[in-house]
């Protein structure tokens, strides 16, 4: 057996679960806790999350903590340069090649977030939604997904989400949701809700996690919480992992927590790093919940004392790979698009209107995975007119025509009416 001062140094060369060092060396157990909780490294929350033992609330004694060791660092380091990269590549593309990778990956991130909550939602709902939401910016009705587009769509915008009280908790959770919460599930508190509830293992029906019972030690931890997200001393992405984790270890709602906090973690991640790796995290969620929600139970576990490291690494980790994606398609697209504009150029007999015409078109067809979510005639109407030659509405048209003579441009649809690059190019 290792001497005191050695078992130590490879404890923290390999940082374990506390719970595991609980149970191959018992006598390094507290010793451990204390020099992670005490560390230099370490960044100590007044946050007191439930922690479990087994199916029963075991305490919430104990702060979380994160322990900032070489990996997180490094991950972290790693984010910040990525994300950088991700924007600097995204600046070069034209504002049809920018926007619709941008909706592409807005998709997605719903459809994800979505997804992890057990909803299904096609594509093609969210583009009908978009193109409601396009006729009518301020439309009311309550349509499925309405109030959820509109929301992520405020990522693009860059709009500050200002959370100082537990109204505007409430607010972001009305927003969110709106007509898409069973009339079971409705809030029956002041602002969360007022009844117990816990949470099953889907497969075994096994309690895995039971959240605080009441509203009134709901309203303390979340405003526990709105202190912290609202720490600057604290390292953002730091900050925005361990938040996400207590914010979804308070459950203040009957349903839609995971969406309301991933929603939250989303808009924080596009201010602090770029509009991208913002909704990335979501999809990554939904391709590893499993690897998601043992670091969730691993946090929550008792014997692991609100050690949150694992839970933030797991999440910084999500997004570097997701960042990575991102970066990837970006700079598959950036090529192909080139391509495409070299062959346009390169094409006999165009004219300048025309050559303008196929590039946005060519700009549509790589950032959009269904071609009938691409941009239609009318708006590249609109477009032209407003470019720096104001083609005229007629000499659009007739370009139109004369590229789909050519074999260049097929006709998809006609109300409205829109086309598509064939496959000469």
């Amino acid at each position: 057996m290792l001497k005191n001062v050695e078992m130590r140094g490879w404890l923290h060369m390999n940082y374990r679960e506390l719970r595991k060092i609980y149970y191959s060396h018992r006598d390094q157990y507290e010793e451990e806790y204390q020099l992670r909780l005490q560390g230099y490294s370490s960044i100590r929350t007044s946050l007191y999350p439930h922690l479990m033992q087994r199916d029963t609330v075991k305490t919430s004694q104990y702060p979380l903590f994160v322990t900032l060791h070489l990996g997180i660092s490094q991950l972290m380091e790693t984010i910040s340069q990525q994300s950088q990269r991700i924007s600097e590549i995204a600046d070069t593309l034209p504002k049809i090649a920018h926007d619709q990778f941008y909706k592409e990956q807005l998709y997605q991130s719903i459809i994800s977030t979505n997804e992890i909550e057990g909803i299904h939602t096609t594509r093609k709902e969210l583009v009908d939604v978009e193109k409601l939401l396009e006729e009518d910016p301020y439309k009311t009705e309550q349509i499925k997904h309405l109030s959820t587009l509109r929301m992520y769509q405020q990522i693009l915008k860059d709009e500050f989400l200002q959370i100082q009280s537990l109204e505007d908790i409430r607010g972001i959770y009305d927003q969110l949701t709106q007509g898409e919460i069973s009339p079971e599930d409705e809030l029956d508190g002041e602002f969360f809700r007022q009844k117990s509830v816990f949470i099953q293992d889907d497969k075994t029906g096994k309690v895995i996690y039971i959240p605080p019972q009441k509203e009134e030690q709901i309203q303390v931890m979340l405003t526990e919480w709105i202190r912290f997200i609202n720490d600057h001393s604290i390292p953002n992405l730091v900050k925005a992992c361990a938040g996400h984790y207590f914010f979804e270890n308070i459950h203040p709602f009957y349903d839609g927590n995971g969406r309301t906090g991933r929603y939250i973690l989303a808009k924080y991640l596009s201010r602090k790093l770029d509009k991208f790796s913002g909704l990335v995290l979501s999809q990554q969620i939904n391709h590893h919940k499993q690897d998601y929600y043992k670091a969730f139970r691993n946090t929550g576990d008792h014997l692991n004392r609100a050690d949150a490291t694992f839970f933030v690494e797991t999440l910084l980790t999500f997004i570097k790979e997701g960042q990575e994606n991102i970066i990837q398609t970006l700079l598959e697209k950036q090529e192909q698009l080139h391509r495409y504009k070299v062959k346009i150029e390169q094409t006999e007999g165009l004219e300048e209107v025309e050559k303008y015409i196929l590039f946005l078109l060519a700009q549509s067809k790589l950032f959009v995975d269904d071609k009938r979510d691409g941009i239609e005639d009318r708006s590249i109407i609109q477009l032209a007119n407003q470019s720096n030659h104001h083609y005229s509405k007629k000499k659009i048209k007739d370009a139109f025509l004369h590229l789909e003579e050519r074999g260049i441009l097929t006709l998809i649809g006609r109300k409205p009416s829109q086309h598509y690059l064939s496959d000469y190019f």
